[in-house]
């Protein structure tokens, strides 16, 4: 075949993450061309993975937020505020698979700029240098094939099968504990509970248990929500690390699995057939754990809206563990195996003697939604590939990088954060051996000790290839790939991905030679949070909001709060002044150091006055900052303003006078006027 036009940006992977990044990219104008492989649009987010993987339930990027207020008003529009769907679906963060596809496709519908060609995988591309030129593309069900070239490329595929045609370093497996120096790395057997709610800041002080029937992780009481950190706790945490945990690195990757929508409506249920491969012997040895710990918790049944559940059970450890490089003929031979596997379970557990009769009754309740995956018997058309290959990037994400920096009441900070991700380190198993109470080897999920983190610019770029952004499989380490592998994450930064293709495309520059300043300014602007905080989110309109969105991926917060309302007291103010007078000057200081430098700052002091702020600014500005005779003052758009310069100062606008400072010069406009007009995913085109 033949596309028809030429395009500035082709984005492969029809992921909720490179769905993100092409509808981003074409609203703001520039000419982008998707390649997905299924003819269905949206990944997992709509391939049966309906319980969205989040602890955070407030807007972090337009794109999500739009995708959930969509849902919301579906279950509203069609059943009513009143009714037991609306209340399922939890505010918009859980959803039927049909619904979110049919968000989906009319997202990309509505983008004029967007071209979308489905069913072909990329076979091959040329580079001059570190230029990717063009990409080959092949045909699923034909032998056809095209070549696209284009300005910008982006690796959207939860495969990472872009950036292998391209050639690029990535990473497969698992690294060794002290090539990181990550607790979780490695060989690792661990226990589980599922009976508290972490993590205990985010609870309070108060009962942390976790009831039992709960309609599943995001279906927490509010008096268990009522800790200093603003995130969902999670019903689950590890209880030990067992003895023969070496850590040692090896090429084992986490288990796949689909994630099948049940119903339990007697109209709308088909239970399964017995799979032409079923052997009963497969599946006895489940028998135990459910008798332990109970059908549901067995199979992972997450209730969704008009009787339905995700299944997330079915793995099949250590048998994918050649999937990442296989051929597609072995790629589908492995996700056969899966799905024979997953509709054998629940055959066995519906008629299987050997199962008790109380809990084949209630397995019997269950059958595949009738009205779910209708062009694929019923069954999700999304393999679950957790995890397969992984950029080796300019900058590696690692365990430390969502866990506590010392000396700050947060996780590190990044200068060049672009999105950030918060749900807990984790792994699904490698290997089905185990130790005797645990989980099977490589399991971990680490929801104690993981904290809100930032996304480094750089963990998108590859070391070789200027115009290639991965923003899929981008640059972590094995542990660390679980906090970043979740559908919203995969959102958020494949919007912000999305917005630098852009801005490449303005700036007629790879994405590898953008000012990242600049990028920064435009996320903040746009309501693309750079950084998680627990009393700002990306809804707000205040005038300080980009402001501290940038300013926190610059070193000037040391914990999660920004307190935008509280008074800038002397300290901090002095603090501050001194950080945006290295900034600017282009001193090189690690964001965590500066961020650190404002910790003891924060002790009760005097506030300040915008008049002495400024003074300050000036001071550190003229002994840090060498500004030519020619140039223009920095500080005509901070000059005080008469009626406003005695008055307190607060954080807030303090942010908003140092932003005017150091933001790019879009921001600085918007900043002096209206905010930079971004369309919401719930706009008309």
């Amino acid at each position: 075949m033949q596309t028809d036009e030429s395009y500035t940006t082709v984005v492969v992977g029809g992921s909720a993450g490179g769905i993100a990044t092409a509808v981003r990219a074409a609203r703001e104008g520039t000419e982008t061309l998707l390649v997905t492989y299924n003819d269905n649009l949206g990944g997992m987010m709509a391939g049966g993975l309906s319980y969205t993987d989040t602890l955070v339930m407030k807007p972090r990027s337009p794109l999500l937020e739009g995708f959930f207020e969509r849902v919301r008003d579906h279950y509203e529009t069609t059943y009513g505020r009143a009714s037991t769907q609306y209340e399922h679906c939890e505010g918009g963060y859980i959803f039927e698979p049909h619904v979110a596809e049919e968000i989906f496709e009319t997202l990309v519908a509505d983008e004029e700029n967007l071209t979308v060609v489905r069913g072909y995988y990329p076979e091959s591309a040329t580079r001059a240098n570190e230029t990717v030129e063009s990409v080959t593309f092949r045909a699923f069900e034909a032998d056809d094939t095209f070549t696209e070239d284009a300005a910008v490329f982006v690796d959207a595929t939860y495969e990472g099968d872009l950036m292998a045609a391209v050639g690029v370093d990535y990473r497969i497996g698992r690294e060794s504990r002290s090539e990181y120096n990550e607790q979780f790395a490695g060989r690792i057997f661990t226990g589980i509970r599922g009976d508290r709610f972490y993590p205990r800041e985010a609870v309070g002080n108060e009962d942390d248990s976790a009831p039992m029937d709960r309609r599943g992780p995001l279906d927490v009481p509010e008096e268990k929500r009522r800790g200093k950190l603003d995130l969902v706790p999670h019903p689950a945490g590890l209880t030990e690390i067992f003895p023969g945990s070496d850590g040692t690195g090896d090429d084992a990757i986490q288990a796949y699995n689909f994630r099948l929508c049940l119903c339990r409506d007697p109209d709308n249920r088909r239970l399964p057939e017995k799979p032409a491969t079923y052997d009963r012997e497969e599946f006895l040895h489940v028998l135990p754990d459910i008798e332990a710990s109970g059908l549901r918790h067995y199979l992972t049944l997450r209730y969704l809206p008009n009787d339905k559940a995700d299944m997330n059970a079915a793995d099949l450890p250590g048998t994918n563990h050649d999937y990442p490089e296989a051929s597609w003929e072995r790629r589908h031979e492995t996700a056969r195996r899966h799905r024979e596997h997953a509709l054998g379970l629940l055959y066995f557990l519906q008629n299987d003697d050997a199962v008790p009769e109380e809990v084949r009754e209630e397995a019997r309740q269950w059958g595949l939604a009738a009205d779910e995956f209708e062009d694929n018997d019923n069954f999700p058309w999304q393999f679950y590939v957790r995890e397969a290959r992984r950029l080796d990037g300019q900058y590696t994400i690692s365990e430390s990088d969502a866990r506590l920096e010392p000396g700050l009441n947060r996780a590190p900070v990044h200068e060049d954060a672009i999105a950030y991700a918060e749900y807990p380190l984790d792994s699904h198993a490698c290997r089905e051996v185990r130790q005797a109470g645990g989980q099977p080897e490589g399991f971990f999920y680490a929801s104690q000790v993981t904290r809100p983190s930032q996304v480094p610019y750089r963990a998108l770029l590859p070391k070789s290839v200027d115009n290639l952004l991965v923003s899929v499989p981008l640059s972590t380490t094995h542990v660390a790939y679980g906090t970043i592998r979740l559908e919203p994450t995969w959102m958020h930064i494949g919007e912000a991905a999305g917005f630098a293709a852009s801005l490449a495309d303005d700036r007629d520059v790879a994405p590898a030679s953008l000012d990242v300043a600049e990028l920064q300014g435009r996320l903040a602007e746009a309501s693309v949070s750079l950084s998680f905080f627990n009393d700002v989110d990306t809804a707000q309109d205040d005038p300080w909001a980009a402001a501290v969105q940038f300013l926190g991926a610059k070193g000037f917060f040391d914990s999660y709060d920004v307190r935008p309302e509280d008074p800038l007291t002397e300290p901090v103010a002095a603090s501050w002044a001194r950080t945006a007078a290295m900034l600017e000057s282009g001193e090189t200081v690690d964001a965590s150091a500066r961020a650190a430098s404002t910790r003891h700052a924060e002790e009760a002091s005097p506030s300040v006055d915008r008049e002495t702020f400024v003074a300050l600014l000036r001071e550190e500005f003229d002994s840090t900052v060498s500004v030519g005779e020619s140039e223009d003052d920095p500080f005509t758009s901070v000059d005080v303003d008469a009626d406003t310069d005695t008055h307190e100062l607060t954080r807030g606008e303090a942010c908003r006078l140092v932003y005017r400072l150091l933001g790019p010069a879009e921001a600085l406009d918007a900043t002096d006027g209206d905010a930079v007009e971004v369309s919401s995913a719930t706009e008309s085109h």
